[in-house]
């Protein structure tokens, strides 16, 4: 029964619903217009004083056949309407659509905030009206311009210290990591910002990208009013890893809080030419900020790190070709050693010999004589004797 109920009370509210729906639909076929709307204006936040400058206003109309619409736009609220800005000539428009006016003016030469109204009107009877409700309309909008030479620009990068360069002038971000600045408003300027910032040899930040989706380092902001422009920068620490064994020394930055693992090999052989004789270090496992004797090391980057692949010389394959060298080596000495203690014939006793016999002189002529000669030679005279021969 409270089912029953409850379906006849919702076949009353839909009947009532649709006889609503139908006579909303056969009023506006009585005055041939459907709808007629302000859909959109396009305008600047803020102008400077005296600056000319345009709007956009965007329609959107619906006739059971066809219509006659223009469009007004005023100073002031819908409820206070100043004096009449601009306005369009009649336009003739059939079916439904949307019209666009381009309006040029020309803002105040003080500072205020500037109120318009912007009206679309529909030809009824030779009576220009327009809507006051959301089914039909609102044929108006109302918009707020403020007129002013200046207007802040803030570019928050969320880390303090990080250079901000605008066109020619560059500042570093506050404590808070913003650098604020009171701008002409009306024009485009060139934003740009350091891919990376290295605080000290451990330590930098890398630019991740902007609030929006862009990534880029360099843009140009147009500047039409109070703005806000939001960075980040995420924060890096470098690992550091000292080796002799080639191949394994190097510095690599890595995200805060990310995790780096570190392989190592059992052996490595040495750099050339000693790796034609067999030489290589064996790893002996690592140590520094963290310590194992694993060939993987897992690291957390909660800061900078120092490590060290700790591997040992392997002279093994020295060890014979070494022995032979020292006995090849020791066999030669002694060869020259045994050479040397040998005097050959003829040489330093024969030529002592010679120079004693040759000391013995004649006593006449004074030459020198042999001991076994009797006579000089030189002289003719018995030796031993200065009597002539």
């Amino acid at each position: 029964m409270k089912a029953l109920r409850y379906v006849k009370f919702l076949t009353i509210i839909l009947v009532i619903l649709s006889m609503l729906i139908s006579a909303r639909t056969i009023s506006a076929q009585d005055q041939n217009v459907g709808v007629l709307r302000v859909t959109n204006v396009q305008y600047p936040r803020q102008i400077a004083p005296s600056t000319k400058f345009s709007i956009i206003i965007d329609i959107e109309y619906a006739f059971h056949v066809n219509g006659t619409v223009r469009a007004s736009l005023f100073e002031g609220s819908l409820k206070n309407l100043g004096s009449k800005l601009w306005e369009s000539g009649p336009v003739g428009l059939i079916g439904g659509g949307d019209k666009v006016w381009a309006v040029n003016l020309t803002a105040p030469s003080g500072e205020q905030k500037w109120s318009l109204t912007v009206i679309a009107y529909y030809l009824d009877a030779g009576k220009w009206s327009y809507y006051n409700d959301a089914f039909s309309g609102p044929g108006y909008a109302e918009v707020t311009l403020k007129v002013a030479t200046l207007a802040s620009l803030q570019v928050d990068l969320g880390i303090p210290n990080i250079p901000v360069t605008i066109d020619a002038s560059t500042n570093l971000t506050s404590a808070m990591g913003e650098v604020k600045l009171q701008l002409p408003v009306g024009k485009s300027y060139h934003l740009a910002i350091p891919p990376a910032v290295q605080f000290d040899n451990s330590t930098r930040v890398v630019f991740a990208g902007w609030q929006g989706g862009l990534n880029a380092t360099q843009r140009t902001v147009k500047f039409d009013g109070d703005s806000k422009i939001v960075g980040s920068y995420k924060k890096q620490y470098l690992l550091q890893v000292n080796s002799i064994a080639p191949g394994y020394a190097n510095s690599t930055w890595y995200d805060a809080g990310s995790k780096a693992t570190l392989m190592a090999k059992s052996t490595v052989p040495m750099s050339w030419p000693l790796d034609l004789l067999g030489m290589s270090y064996n790893f002996k496992g690592w140590r520094g900020a963290a310590s194992s004797d694993s060939m993987q090391l897992n690291i957390t980057m909660n800061g900078p790190k120092v490590v060290t692949a700790d591997f040992t010389v392997d002279y093994t394959p020295l060890v014979i070709p070494a022995i032979l060298v020292a006995g090849l080596l020791g066999t030669l000495a002694l060869f020259i050693a045994r050479r040397r203690t040998r005097a050959p014939s003829g040489s330093v006793e024969e030529e002592t010999i010679g120079d004693a016999a040759r000391s013995k002189v004649c006593e006449s002529c004074g030459k020198p004589v042999e001991d076994d000669w009797t006579h000089c030679t030189y002289c003719g005279n018995t030796l031993n004797s200065t009597e002539p021969v």
